[in-house]
């Protein structure tokens, strides 16, 4: 995806900057000013990701700078390294040096490209978490759809070429998709694949034994956890796991110390660190 650029400064700064825009593999071009506009609607109407702003033209009422940053980062330009301050208090997401270098221009772009990629997977992250229903077809001919609810579906079964939804009241639902399809559109922090013919819910695990896994504490819905899938599944119910600390008791001996050890039904009487009397 390319990153869309905007440039309003000096003539020498726009030429630079533009220069580098088109010659950079992940920047495009979408405008410039070599001076500052008496309306920046061609700004407006662009809505470029980044937008290069030049600290000369940051006088006076500066509410066109509020109005871009709804929309664009912007990274302001100077020759002067104390401007790096007004930087910080218009938010801006960087701050160049003039004349600006090819190497400190690129640095801009990938951090800019990097924290862009961080920002869309925490949102595609929270947006599988807050799924808590979806539709199902019940037929071929897609004619007829149920509603259904996450937090009632234990689990899902693979049959010859249709899907079993398994619910709670022992209500059952069938669909013409495949497992891929289902463990594909379904939250993956609330539902596992743990074998080619089962995508169970997370949270109606009440036991697991060995390679069985036991769902709503119900001796019918004990399935078998595939080899395929089996360590990611033990890695994620690792991380649910409260672990037992290792208790290390450190003893000091002395000639002048006596400790009293209990092991096994031996009772070793230590009176110093060379004499030790076991007694039965």
């Amino acid at each position: 995806m390319m990153i869309s650029c905007y440039v309003i400064g000096e003539l020498h700064t726009v030429e630079s900057l533009c220069m580098y825009i088109n010659d950079y593999p992940l920047t495009q071009l979408k405008g410039y000013s070599v001076q500052r506009p008496e309306s920046f609607d061609a700004v407006y109407s662009i809505r470029p990701d980044i937008v290069f702003v030049d600290v000369v033209f940051l006088s006076g009422s500066n509410g066109w700078l509020e109005r871009i940053k709804q929309f664009s980062s912007i990274v302001l330009v100077s020759e002067n390294t104390e401007m790096a301050f007004e930087a910080f208090e218009h938010s801006a997401f960087d701050f160049l040096i003039r004349p600006v270098t090819f190497n400190r221009f690129a640095k801009t772009i990938n951090k800019f490209d990097h924290l862009t990629q961080l920002a869309h997977g925490v949102q595609g992250t929270k947006k599988q978490q807050v799924i808590d229903s979806f539709f199902i077809k019940a037929d071929a001919k897609g004619l007829k759809e149920f509603l259904i609810k996450c937090d009632q579906l234990i689990y899902i079964q693979a049959m010859q070429n249709y899907v079993v939804l398994h619910m709670e009241n022992n209500q059952r639902f069938s669909c013409h998709n495949t497992m891929k399809e289902m463990e594909d559109g379904l939250p993956s922090a609330c539902f596992s694949r743990i074998h080619k013919s089962y995508i169970i819910s997370d949270e109606k695990i009440t036991a697991i034994e060995g390679n069985t896994v036991m769902l709503n504490g119900n001796e019918t819905n004990k399935l078998l956890i595939g080899s395929t899938y089996r360590k990611a599944f033990f890695e994620k119910k690792a991380q649910k796991m409260i672990k037992k600390k290792a208790i290390v008791q450190i003893f000091s001996y002395s000639r002048l110390a006596e400790a009293l050890i209990t092991f096994g039904g031996i009772l070793i009487k230590v009176q110093s660190m060379y004499e030790i009397n076991i007694q039965f």
